[in-house]
């Protein structure tokens, strides 16, 4: 594929657990140095009641928060594409939460319709049903925290909802008013924003 860059967002304990052969590392790689991914779920998972409806509101939480807690790693992508070092992968180990909020920032960004956003992001989960690598996935990174979980919470991780891209959007707007914005806020000039639509459209 002749990629120039990956931003991989797994934690260490992710990239242990599942590890990328050394074939695939690029010199342009972006590794998140987060060490797990419990300094987030856990506050947000540890006490919620083990219902649907508890475990869909702490997912559109996580998304709420991605845009702090996840600046780094989104940065990084957005960097990447300014800089130029394209092709670049972007994912994490579901492919469907940390990568689906950048996907969808960087559509945001570049004009795409969030409804059209929202319908790619949600096709996520059928384009995931039956995979079992997805469906391992959990017990290989994350058995400590959801192994003894309810099936019915166990849907709510391995689905997509609109609310929760819906959350991420609606702190965007709120906070920065637009992902043009957010890049503004965290240092990005005019000029590299634009960068950013020039290479990619």
């Amino acid at each position: 594929m002749g990629l120039r860059s990956i931003i991989d967002l797994r934690s260490e304990r992710e990239r242990m657990a599942q590890p990328t052969p050394v074939t695939l590392r690029t010199a342009g790689d972006y590794l998140s140095p987060k060490s797990d991914t419990d300094f987030i779920f856990n506050r947000i998972f540890a006490k919620a009641e083990k219902t649907a409806a508890a475990w869909t509101l702490g997912f559109s939480t996580f998304y709420s928060l991605m845009l702090d807690e996840y600046a780094p790693e989104f940065i990084a992508m957005f960097r990447a594409v300014s800089d130029g070092d394209l092709p670049v992968l972007i994912h994490c180990s579901a492919g469907k939460d940390r990568t689906g909020a950048a996907a969808a920032l960087l559509l945001d960004f570049l004009g795409v319709r969030r409804e059209t956003i929202l319908d790619d992001y949600i096709r996520s989960s059928s384009a995931l049903n039956g995979d079992m690598h997805f469906k391992n996935m959990l017990s290989d990174a994350k058995l400590h925290l959801y192994a003894d979980l309810p099936l019915e919470c166990r849907e709510v991780i391995l689905g997509t909802k609109p609310v929760y891209l819906e959350c991420l959007f609606a702190t965007l707007d709120d906070r920065f008013g637009s992902v043009s914005g957010y890049l503004a806020h965290h240092g990005f000039s005019a000029a590299e924003r634009d960068r950013i639509a020039e290479v990619l459209i």
